[in-house]
């Protein structure tokens, strides 16, 4: 089980190793995962930004794809970090 973040309300959530979102049990948030294009840095992204996301490392602007599939999907056990909005306030 990752013992992960939820980037809204910072509560910590159990999510199964290789899921590809979950829903916050504090604050009912959608967090899915991705991966920086620039840096190769996995983080947590709520669901609700849907353009664009600021890395959580190099602070690169990320585009969040259109479609998801699950076999290209970042795993919920190989997250580090969480993202911020677009553009970081």
């Amino acid at each position: 089980m990752a013992y992960l973040t939820c980037p809204d309300c910072m509560m910590p959530n159990n999510v199964g190793d290789d899921a590809v979102r979950y829903h916050c049990f504090s604050c009912s948030a959608e967090i899915i995962f991705e991966t920086c294009a620039e840096c190769g840095y996995e983080q947590a992204v709520p669901a609700r930004w849907q353009v664009a996301f600021t890395c959580g490392k190099c602070e690169k602007k990320c585009i969040l794809p259109r479609q998801r599939f699950y076999s290209t999907s970042t795993k919920a056990n190989k997250v580090r970090g969480y993202a911020y909005v677009y553009p970081k306030l």
